[in-house]
């Protein structure tokens, strides 16, 4: 017996808040940007003329920089984290309570029917 796709889409269960694939691109992103920053910066400064103490205070500046945005990128992808946890629990219980209504429903429908041929041969 052949499976079709569109047989299956009657029972499509995908998550209409879900956008991982946004925040795999703003992760990309926002990578390419601190990777860009980061070369960037270290370019300027090998090629900027200054004198070694001046040049050393640039260094420890930018890898200052580099350190901030670096824990500011941990914290928004912790809570990205939480956030997507949270989410997926929510969907994760909505979904037991459809499949439990769901066969609720199923066991009530072939009652019925079990009794109404009963009645049916009965007669």
């Amino acid at each position: 017996m052949a499976s079709d796709k569109s047989d299956r889409s009657e029972y499509d269960v995908s998550d209409p808040l879900d956008n991982s694939a946004d925040g795999h691109v703003w992760g990309s992103i926002l990578a390419g940007a601190v990777i860009g920053v980061v070369v960037g910066g270290g370019l300027a400064l090998l090629f900027a003329p200054k004198a070694g103490p001046a040049l050393r205070a640039d260094l420890g500046g930018a890898v200052d920089d580099l350190k901030d945005k670096a824990e500011q990128v941990i914290d928004d992808l912790q809570a990205s984290t939480s956030d997507l946890v949270t989410r997926s629990r929510t969907i994760l219980d909505q979904t037991r309570e459809n499949l439990a209504r769901s066969v609720e429903a199923g066991k009530d429908a072939y009652l019925q029917k079990k009794e109404e041929l009963t009645a049916q041969l009965d007669a």
